[in-house]
């Protein structure tokens, strides 16, 4: 079974070293996704290979993907390698929210160790702010769009679009422009008329900006993009899952759109 140095683990210590239950592994196994080494008592072992596929699916899996979806993701080092960055990410989003969240917890309780009671505005704040759900994270989020862009494209040539645009439109000034005109979207989409010339012209500068992406991305990607999109989307919506965004301010855009389209106002 390999070198001296390998090591080989039985279900039990195996389940215990990753967190997860022997249920879970047997699930794995009979969903294709892992293959445990056979003794010949016919016990389970895990070895190097076993335990780096187990720490795929378990990325995945808490990434909010199908085990279905995961079956076409896991697997080569290059895999690993995108999967380790994207766990990555998702673990250093959370860093700065949890450092804000001590902070308030520990001048919450200096503040009534001194005999002073929280304001009521105080304690909005600081149950906000200090409930840390990793499904609300935008980086998480996007670790799943990722994941099913990559799942749906077995070329990559999506993934790498993707990272393209993120590249392009991913610095401060993009990221403040994109804020500030979601913030205005959200105003459009209270107000409602999805006639309105304020919610045309949003439309014609939403498509000016990204002209540069429509023109060089091939509509096949496009559309691999946007349905993967949808699915990320419909999935986190079905787990009742509070996002970063509202997706009835993006709905109420594309409904924008679509009327321009059909009264001939857009390309």
């Amino acid at each position: 079974m390999g070198g001296e140095k390998e090591q080989w683990f039985g279900p039990g210590e195996t389940a215990r070293r990753l967190g997860v239950t022997t249920k879970a592994l047997r699930v794995y196994e009979r969903e294709g996704l892992v293959v445990p080494h056979r003794a010949e008592s016919r016990w389970r072992l895990y070895g190097p290979t076993q335990i780096a596929r187990l720490h795929q699916i378990i990325v995945l899996r808490d990434l909010g993907l199908p085990l279905k979806s995961i079956k076409n993701l896991v697997g080569s080092h290059s895999r690993l390698r995108d999967i380790l960055r994207l766990q990555r990410e998702t673990l250093e989003s959370q860093q700065d929210k949890i450092r804000r969240a001590i902070v308030l917890v520990e001048v919450a309780q200096r503040q009534l160790y001194e005999g002073r009671d929280l304001s009521l505005d105080e304690l909005v704040i600081l149950t906000k702010e200090t409930l840390v759900q990793q499904s609300t994270d935008k980086k998480k989020f996007l670790a799943r769009f990722e994941a099913v862009i990559a799942e749906q494209d077995p070329t990559g040539q999506a993934g790498r679009t993707f990272d393209g645009i993120k590249k392009d439109y991913g610095d401060d000034a993009h990221k403040a422009a994109l804020k500030a005109m979601m913030a205005e979207a959200s105003r459009l989409k209270e107000a409602g008329d999805v006639n309105s010339e304020a919610a045309k012209e949003f439309v014609r500068r939403i498509r000016s900006r990204t002209a540069g992406i429509r023109h060089s991305t091939p509509k096949a990607e496009q559309e691999q993009i946007r349905n993967a999109y949808a699915k990320t989307l419909a999935e986190a919506q079905a787990r009742s899952e509070p996002l970063s965004f509202d997706p009835a301010v993006l709905e109420f855009i594309q409904q924008v759109a679509a009327g321009m389209k059909e009264r001939g106002e857009l390309d």
